[in-house]
């Protein structure tokens, strides 16, 4: 669990393990359920290796996001990495070409998914960090800061792995 006044004391690899920490097992049950969901939901879809970038960037969001937020004074929980998944995978459905007629359909669906995320990181934006349904407050920057690690992560794989035109 990432504890802010531990954290300033010195407990830096909170940022590394906070999200492999749960408030309760069912929090747990529920963010594994998520990551299943998410991995059914894109295979075949969108490549392994650009679902594992997608879901570090959100784990990274996450981290900078503890680092730097003053007002977080505890977090856990992995939800903020599974933004970045969503948002990495949907921006790949967007961003990768797929021949044939299920390629238009897949890209539509991408634009899709990045717009209702988006809706929801608004939506739960404006609510702040009132208790969930889970029985604790939600921290939302995480989800903020995931979906954005995800996007930038594969932004990145995405620019590095096009072809470059030849000289």
């Amino acid at each position: 669990m990432f504890v802010r006044a531990e954290f300033l004391a010195g407990a830096w690899w909170q940022l590394l393990t906070a999200q492999w920490v749960h408030v309760s097992w069912l929090h747990a049950a529920v963010n594994l359920v998520g990551l299943g969901v998410l991995l059914i939901t894109f295979n075949g879809w969108v490549a392994k290796r650009v679902l594992a970038v997608a879901l570090l960037g959100g784990y990274v969001g996450v981290a900078v996001v503890l680092a730097l937020d003053a007002g977080c004074a505890w977090y856990a929980g992995a939800s903020g990495a599974l933004h970045g998944l969503l948002a990495g995978a949907a921006l790949a459905l967007v961003l990768d070409d797929h021949p044939g007629a299920k390629g238009g359909r897949l890209r539509y669906l991408g634009w899709s998914l990045l717009g209702g995320l988006a809706l929801k990181l608004l939506w739960q934006h404006g609510l702040g960090d009132a208790p969930g349904w889970l029985g604790f407050a939600t921290y939302t920057p995480a989800h903020e800061a995931g979906a954005l690690g995800g996007l930038l992560a594969v932004l990145a794989l995405h620019a590095v792995r096009r072809p470059r035109p030849a000289r």
